[in-house]
């Protein structure tokens, strides 16, 4: 189901394109804002606030920057249509475009998305295009009872998300190349090609968000960005995840590599030795060939024709034949096994 849809129709025109917000007070427990609560929230001195807007309505972008007083560069960030994943800062503010998985109908997919936000110490403003997974899991673990302290928190916890679910994936990705490493191991191993380009397939698409992110956390936690402790922290914690998981990523895909290698050299040896048990075959059906081509001629005078039994001899010349032919093989040290 489209998250919008649980919002009441009173939103549409108090909150253009609003999706849920929350807050928390000092003291207090998380409590999800009705559309015409979040101007006062967002006066408020204390606590924090998360608004979680769809960015294809594009009243919305009006609103969220004049409610939230958000710096012109921010509010570019977060109406543009790109894909190239970033990380800012402006006034005090972080912002850009991170990854997160696609969610259809209230069922995780593969298929990576994008999600703009902005955060600050009390502010966190999350949008996007596409239901996606980590905002949804978000919202349900702050209906259980989770408490983060600031909005960096939040912001961490949907990154978190991320890469859990990515974790997830190259856990059962883990176990595909270790069934067929077994099989290999063993001689068991058919064409698992498919499985393996899979694996790979996954391992790719994964690399490059991942390995932007942590690009971009690792280059601006070291910047003179005016932000407090927390957030610092936060993107060096966040830095290291994503380097984590990017060692992971880069991990599977060497393994997945490796073993396609492994399973092509496998293949190429089975049809080699498929190939040799042809030629032995054919090498060794020769000399009963020759033999029974020439008694096979339609001539006169051919030998044994008038012979009794000359069926019987020719088809012991055509064995004996054969025979030498095989010795013949075996004194040169030519290897007859397949």
């Amino acid at each position: 189901m489209h998250d919008a849809s649980r919002l009441p129709l009173a939103a549409a025109s108090t909150s253009p394109g609003l999706v849920w917000a929350y807050r928390m007070l000092p003291g207090e427990p998380v409590q999800e804002l009705t559309p015409g609560d979040v101007e006062a929230a967002l006066a408020a001195p204390a606590g924090w606030i998360w608004l979680h807007v769809d960015l294809i309505d594009k009243r919305s972008h009006g609103w969220i920057g004049e409610s939230c007083g958000l710096p012109a560069a921010v509010r570019a960030s977060l109406e543009a249509h790109a894909e190239a994943l970033a990380l800012r800062h402006e006034d005090g503010i972080v912002h850009g475009l991170c990854a997160d998985l696609h969610r259809e109908l209230d069922q995780m997919t593969h298929t990576i998305g994008r999600l703009a936000f902005a955060v600050s110490e009390r502010l966190l403003v999350t949008g996007r295009r596409h239901t996606l997974n980590g905002p949804d899991e978000l919202r349900r673990a702050l209906q259980a009872g989770a408490r983060p302290q600031t909005a960096y928190d939040l912001f961490a916890a949907l990154v978190d998300t991320f890469c859990d679910h990515a974790g997830q994936r190259l856990a059962e990705t883990a176990a595909v190349l270790d069934d067929v490493e077994d099989r290999l191991i063993c001689g068991h191993a058919g064409d698992e090609r498919r499985r393996l380009t899979g694996v790979r397939r996954l391992a790719l698409a994964m690399h490059r968000p991942v390995a932007a992110l942590c690009g971009h956390f690792h280059a601006q936690e070291r910047s003179n960005w005016a932000l407090s402790q927390d957030g610092h922290a936060m993107l060096q914690r966040l830095g290291d995840r994503l380097a984590a998981l990017d060692r992971e990523v880069v991990t599977a895909n060497e393994r997945a590599k490796l073993l396609q290698e492994e399973l092509s050299a496998e293949l190429e040896s089975q049809s080699n030795r498929s190939l040799k048990a042809l030629a032995v075959m054919t090498a060794l059906l020769l000399p009963g060939s020759f033999v029974s081509g020439i008694f096979g001629m339609n001539t006169a005078g051919l030998p044994l024709a008038e012979t009794p039994g000359g069926f019987w001899i020719a088809l012991g010349l055509a064995a004996l034949a054969t025979t030498l032919f095989y010795l013949a093989l075996r004194r040169a040290g030519i290897s007859l096994r397949f």
